[in-house]
């Protein structure tokens, strides 16, 4: 199998896998491959949090033309793998010079799959691009061909719990990413002075009691499989609700804006986490730390960059920094953003900068160690 992921977090999607009992597993370029049965695909989609989808290949052949492209995938069963009532859509990615257009190659796919199914049934499957049962991936490098049945349908990122958002929200996926760079281990509290709509309250959180990244999510593609093991998935299913943990500490979200809070506090509903996390409008730039707070924790955010937000950006990064030196001494802190500028300005020494991308904009998480005598070294 395959699952999919952002640039950056190939090793942490490699390392949750292998916890949850995959065999082989391999990073790759924003994937990762491994090997399980049946169950462990339905246990892969609702466990991971660092995976966008998970591909189950069920064909690989050399072609050197769209026409042996079009015959070879004919020749795929795909009436073993699902009914001709259920809609398909399929997804191409291709990586061969010879090939310029990407829909050409989807389009003629489709036409394969369509005419399989009319010679075997007399019947045909519709095509639905916004919301099929089916998704098939082909994927194409040079004359290598590798379909695949994607297991999760919709992205992995719709958890199903954020129903409001803030602008340029970040990726439920990218932000379980970063808490799993920071080293978030639930073992100290966890403050996101800057929370939006809180997607690293909620995510944090989830980790933090041991409940399942996509437990609330309502649909897979492989529930539209032929062969899906309903009583599998629900015995899955039941068993992962029986590992949430207790916390012992405690998670706080800041925003200065009260109606994005209230989308914070919507979203920690939907995912039943309103009463473990603590939200507060506040101002980061002026912030007091609060006497509730322990001498120490870990801070996780995202301020605003160019893309987001009309800001200063030097103005606010110096702010940023003024504030960590001011009321975080002792607290490690991760700053998540895609301003070059806004961290040259923030007049702490990082000890550690990890590059990734948000969305197409290359983005950098940085770490910095708030000491008692940070104030005196800017």
């Amino acid at each position: 199998m395959m699952a999919k992921t952002y640039f950056g977090l190939e090793g942490v999607l490699a390392k949750e896998l292998q916890v949850l009992g995959a065999r082989n597993v391999k990073a790759a370029n924003r994937a990762v491959f491994f090997e399980g049965d049946l169950g462990f695909v339905y246990k892969a989609n609702l466990w991971t949090r660092t995976a966008l989808r998970i591909l189950v290949p069920i064909a690989h052949f050399k072609i050197r033309n769209e026409e042996e492209l079009y015959r070879k995938l004919k020749e795929v069963a795909w009436e073993d793998y699902f009914e001709v009532t259920k809609t398909f859509v399929i997804d191409a990615n291709v990586f061969a010079r010879q090939y310029k257009n990407s829909l050409f190659i989807a389009q003629r796919s489709k036409d394969a799959v369509v005419d399989r199914f009319r010679e075997k049934s007399g019947r045909r499957p519709s095509v639905h691009t916004q919301n099929p049962d089916i998704r098939i991936n082909v994927h194409i490098a040079n004359e290598k061909v590798t379909v695949s049945l994607d297991s999760s349908g919709e992205s992995l990122h719709k958890r199903g719990y954020r129903t409001e958002a803030d602008r340029a929200p970040i990726s439920e996926v990218l932000a379980a990413g970063i808490l799993k760079l920071s080293g978030w281990d639930a073992l100290r509290d966890f403050v996101d002075p800057m929370c939006g709509s809180g997607t690293f309250l909620v995510e944090a959180a989830l980790m933090a009691h041991n409940i399942p990244a996509n437990i609330f999510r309502k649909d897979f593609a492989f529930k539209n499989w032929k062969g899906f093991d309903q009583e599998l998935f629900g015995l899955l299913f039941d068993k992962a609700l029986e590992k949430e943990k207790n916390f012992h500490f405690n998670i706080y979200g800041f925003d200065r804006s009260a109606m994005v809070l209230r989308k914070t506090q919507k979203n920690l509903r939907n995912a039943l986490m309103l009463e473990q996390v603590q939200t507060e409008q506040a101002d980061f730039m002026e912030f007091t730390r609060p006497e509730y707070f322990r001498d120490h924790g870990l801070v996780v955010f995202n301020p605003p960059y160019g893309e987001k937000m009309e800001a200063d950006i030097p103005e606010l990064y110096r702010g940023i920094g003024d504030t960590l030196k001011r009321e975080f001494a002792g607290f490690e802190v991760w700053l998540f953003t895609s301003s070059a500028e806004g961290l040259k300005n923030v007049g702490l020494k990082p000890s550690k900068k990890i590059q990734l991308y948000n969305g197409k904009l290359e983005s950098w998480l940085v770490k910095y160690e708030v000491y008692e005598g940070s104030k005196k070294h800017t």
